[in-house]
């Protein structure tokens, strides 16, 4: 059963809240209307350029942007929305993001393409049976340029791409690594994140420059703060 909560506002009315759970029911991840809202403007102004690729990488400029909070925002929308098959794919072995959808001996995509893992072993399971996850496992910090680069990798998300519809990639940050973009490009199309008031024009620009080769579906603008006041913010359409 796909999981959707209420919480209370600042008004103390409720309003939802999407709680992807575990198998056992333990919540995972609870993103709150606004988030979840964005993210369904987001996947329907893709569509209306055309499909949503099969595989879509989620990049940004600088770290902690919002990349993985955005990518799993992102997966868990589109699978509590529709009947598709969502793959929420970690590639950013620099900076893994740990959860408890992943158990911690689980040795990722690194395992696979050593060959110490098959890949039916690496795909963890959410509490839904069209949403899981691979992890980016660890790759040894003078292997991760050639893995990146590798046809083993490309293999393994080819195998991945003809069991789910959607493959969400979770890419490293641009200005990181170089590796970044030729992960990124790996997907079909890309969006890139940007924090309000801490990415400047310049980086959003290189970042930009960085993946013109791409399809590219938009910017998200991530962390927005507003000055105005409430009692007028509450009259402005924010959709």
């Amino acid at each position: 059963m796909k999981l959707l909560r209420q919480r209370k506002n600042k008004e103390g009315l409720d309003t939802p809240e999407l709680t992807l759970p575990m198998g056992d029911g333990t919540p995972v991840y609870q993103f709150p209307d606004t988030t979840i809202d964005n993210m369904r403007a987001l996947i329907n102004r893709i569509k209306r350029s055309g499909e949503l690729p099969t595989r879509l990488a989620i990049v940004s400029a600088l770290r902690q942007e919002g990349v993985t909070y955005i990518s799993r925002a992102l997966a868990t929308t589109l699978a509590h929305d529709t009947t598709q098959k969502v793959c929420i794919v970690d590639v950013n072995w620099w900076w893994p993001s740990p959860t408890d959808m992943v158990a911690v001996d689980n040795p990722g995509l690194a395992g696979v393409i050593s060959g110490e893992a098959t890949l039916d072993e690496v795909i963890a399971p959410s509490g839904w049976s069209n949403l899981v996850m691979v992890p980016a496992g660890n790759i040894q910090r003078q292997l991760r340029p050639v893995m990146a680069r590798s046809n083993a990798l490309k293999e393994v998300l080819d195998e991945l791409a003809s069991q789910y519809d959607h493959l969400i990639l979770d890419i490293p940050a641009i200005q990181s690594t170089s590796d970044a973009i030729p992960l990124a490009s790996l997907a079909d199309a890309c969006c890139v994140v940007v924090q309000q008031g801490v990415t400047t024009m310049e980086d959003i620009g290189l970042a930009l420059d960085e993946v013109a080769h791409i399809k590219m579906l938009g910017v998200i603008l991530n962390r927005v703060k507003l000055n105005t006041p409430e009692k007028i913010l509450k009259y402005i359409p924010m959709k």
